[in-house]
């Protein structure tokens, strides 16, 4: 009886001191979390540390959160090494596995270093770690998930960025002390840490760049069989990584592909990838597509950000000269004058630095379009907003003015404004393209022969106009002797360019549009037996323009997208291109 009654007080007595030793852990642990709570600046990583480390000594628990925040802080101040610490030999004192949220903080703290080697190498690890469970149990929740996924694509958009920027820094190093041979023969401004690390990473990872690598790994996750798929959705945040990644690449026509891939799965694409794409088309020249872009968002009321509005205003103003001069009877289908007109007006009700390029832009290409009417309202808001305007500005607008006249007399008012009096080649060309509007062949040919008597000089969009106008009025032969000349004097030109390398060369000065070689072939369908041989010289030069090809992307909405062809575009297996479906 005295036995039972003792065993009963020892144990009301442990409870009591468990609860006792509860009560005090929770007000340890609480007084912790409060004291991490004011130190939460990434400045005041150290006293963290020691917060930790103190705590654990004296047995206080520390949870996943609280080593997370401490992986944060040490992550944003560059503190890798004492993060990495934290992930492991802390973890290993404390005879604890890691939760998911540490794991994800460590990826994290990787990508705000910039250290892709051992963001990647942690990847492949718990990868490796993940497959082998997988092998055993089908039902396993991988630690590699979309979070982590996430948080490792950021680090290899970080080290591509800072490698672009310590190649652009050598690259203009080099220039200035004579094209060096090796990056170690330049004196950059960098410091040595960062180049070290930077060639410590392409050695130990082959050669091969943070965005290839991080690509192969993305895409093998989500194609291959080991079930990493179910748990790696394409969420907005891994597809804003994915483009970023992309576009560090330069891989424009894939970026493309992967969003449409997404929209057609039905997955929500953040603005931030739109951003990505039109930055990365632009910088490739692919202006159709920065418009297509641009539009999807507009539909989609994603907001842009504030440079891709401003990259899609140059980027139209691109596309209307291309439509000005290769289809005009299509100029309805892009629209990029009303585009232009659209961001124009959003950036000014939104409040948004307007530059003065922000003004002419949108009116250079209202002009080519022949809306001169809004050309003139961009006019009156350029007054209003105390902005510059010169003659030149004026004068593009009077020419588009000048090509909708509904007669000759109409349009030589026009050129009687004093602005236009020393117009030049502007006023010339709007009088001709007004009499090909209206049909005017007498005046025309009297506008023609003024430029020969002053000694205009004959441009490359006046050789074209003559083509489409000889066209027009049915002269065959002159269609086709007025291609040979465009031809052999763009030809000698363009060598001229590519010799002396003064100016700076533009191929679309040099082309042509399909529009017009489709006229020199069916001028050429008439004249098949003629004994002319320029006549031949002509088919055989348009013939081999055409044969050059325009490739419409698969996924491109827009009938005109021209493609220059490379046979490095869609040069994939099968087996790749199943890969990029499967995405």
């Amino acid at each position: 009886m005295h036995k039972r009654v003792g065993y009963t007080e020892l144990l009301n007595s442990k409870i009591r001191s468990d609860k006792l030793l509860a009560a005090r852990d929770t007000v340890r642990r609480a007084k912790l979390k409060m004291f991490l709570d004011q130190h939460q600046r990434a400045s005041q990583w150290a006293t963290c540390i020691a917060a930790l480390v103190d705590a654990s000594r004296h047995n206080v628990e520390v949870t996943s959160d609280m080593l997370c925040g401490a992986i944060d802080r040490c992550g944003k101040r560059g503190m890798l090494d004492v993060a990495r610490r934290l992930y492991t030999d802390f973890h290993r004192n404390m005879n604890r596995p890691r939760s998911k949220a540490v794991h994800v903080a460590y990826m994290a703290a990787c990508a705000d270093c910039g250290d892709f080697k051992e963001a990647h190498n942690q990847y492949v690890r718990l990868r490796q770690r993940d497959t082998a469970y997988f092998s055993r149990d089908v039902s396993h929740v991988p630690i590699v998930s979309d979070d982590v996924t996430a948080e490792y694509l950021r680090a290899a958009v970080a080290a591509s960025r800072r490698s672009r920027r310590t190649g652009s820094v050598l690259h203009n190093e080099g220039k200035r002390q004579g094209a060096c041979a090796s990056v170690g023969a330049v004196g950059c401004h960098c410091s040595g840490a960062d180049i070290a690390r930077s060639l410590n990473e392409e050695e130990s990872t082959g050669r091969a760049a943070p965005w290839e690598l991080a690509l192969e790994q993305f895409v093998s996750l989500r194609t291959g069989g080991e079930g990493f798929r179910d748990h790696n959705a394409l969420t907005p945040v891994v597809v804003e990584r994915v483009a970023w990644l992309l576009d560090a690449g330069g891989k424009w026509e894939h970026c493309l592909r992967f969003l449409q891939l997404c929209g057609r799965q039905n997955v929500l694409i953040p603005p931030e990838a739109r951003d990505a794409a039109i930055s990365l088309c632009y910088r490739h020249g692919r202006h159709v597509e920065v418009l297509q872009q641009m539009q999807h968002m507009i539909a989609t009321r994603s907001p842009p950000a504030e440079r891709s509005v401003r990259l899609a205003l140059t980027s139209c103003e691109e596309v209307a000269a291309m439509e000005q001069y290769a289809a005009p009877q299509q100029q309805h289908e892009h629209q990029a004058w009303s585009l232009s007109l659209t961001l124009f007006n959003a950036m000014r009700s939104n409040g948004v630095v307007m530059y003065q390029q922000n003004y002419e832009s949108p009116l250079r290409s209202c002009t080519m379009a022949g809306r001169w009417e809004d050309a003139v309202t961009i006019l009156q808001v350029m007054k209003k907003d105390n902005r510059p305007t010169s003659s030149q500005v004026y004068r593009l607008v009077l020419a588009a003015r000048i090509e909708r006249c509904n007669s000759f007399e109409e349009a030589q008012r026009f050129t009687q404004i004093p602005v236009m009096q020393n117009g030049g080649m502007i006023v010339y060309l709007a009088l001709l393209r007004c009499c090909m509007n209206i049909g005017d062949w007498k005046n025309f040919d009297r506008v023609n022969r003024e430029m020969r008597d002053r000694e205009c000089p004959e441009t490359f969009d006046k050789m074209r106009l003559l083509i489409e106008a000889a066209y027009m009025r049915g002269q065959w032969h002159s269609v086709l002797m007025r291609f040979a000349r465009f031809e052999s004097i763009t030809g000698h030109e363009l060598q001229r360019v590519k010799e002396d390398k003064i100016v700076r060369r533009y191929d679309e000065d040099f082309e042509i549009s399909d529009a017009l070689l489709d006229m020199v072939l069916d001028a050429y369908e008439r004249l098949k037996d003629h004994k002319d041989p320029v006549v031949h010289v002509a088919y055989r030069s348009a013939v081999k323009r055409k044969e050059q090809g325009t490739v419409q992307l698969a996924f491109s909405s827009t009938s005109t997208a021209a493609t220059p062809h490379k046979e490095w575009m869609f040069a994939h297996t099968e087996e790749g291109q199943s890969t990029q479906n499967d995405l």
